[in-house]
């Protein structure tokens, strides 16, 4: 036996090592270039409640800065994006949505809102034109007529036409106008309540 025999494995080994040191030709380097990086781990999908605390990007629309508790206690602010056609104020708590695809939390509703919500514009379905000299009439099924509506000279004008109405609902009743002016034409005019009668305002005239 050779006295290099046992030397054969630790060749062999070194063999190996520089074929595995040996440098990458083209054809690998393009396969490995074009081989498809590893996708980064998915985000966890969660849902949370935040309080907006502004509204007013600096430069994006479609954003708003959202003040939040995470499930592990840590607070965090950012400017999120809101879903499209969304009416949000300041001080609303919203509820944020993170999908596992999405790198951000994303507004999707209005849980509350503290500040006044603009007037939803409705869509007309039925129209009825009236000329100066016609109006619309109401009236029961025995003929009695109950009230009628027609354009006056000072604008829209609702009459009801029985000698005595009552005005019942089972709740509260609001009246809201720039003005409110009250008129008893003829005899007087009372306000009764079973509790707390409250006038407010800057001034209040008594004669």
């Amino acid at each position: 036996m050779s006295e290099h025999a046992d030397d054969a494995p630790e060749a062999e080994a070194m063999v190996a090592e520089g074929r595995d040191r040996a440098p990458q030709s083209e054809i690998d380097a393009l396969l490995d270039a074009a081989a498809p990086a590893l996708p980064a781990p998915a985000a966890r999908p969660e849902t949370l409640v935040g309080e907006v605390v502004d509204t007013k990007h600096p430069t994006l629309r479609g954003r708003v800065r959202v003040r939040w508790m995470d499930l592990e206690g840590q607070t965090f602010e950012k400017w999120l994006p809101q879903l499209h056609g969304m009416s949000v104020r300041a001080q609303d708590r919203v509820l944020l949505t993170r999908a596992s695809n999405w790198p951000e939390h994303v507004v999707t509703g209005v849980i509350d809102g503290f500040a006044a919500r603009p007037e939803v514009e409705r869509e007309t379905k039925a129209a009825l034109e009236l000329l100066p000299d016609e109006k619309v009439r109401v009236q029961g099924s025995d003929g009695t007529p109950l009230l009628e509506v027609f354009q006056g000279d000072e604008g829209p004008v609702v009459r009801l036409l029985a000698d005595d109405v009552n005005l019942e609902l089972p709740g509260s009743l609001r009246v809201r106008a720039q003005s409110i002016e009250i008129e008893a034409t003829r005899g007087q005019a009372r306000i009764k309540a079973s509790d707390d009668v409250v006038v407010q305002g800057e001034v209040i005239h008594l004669n």
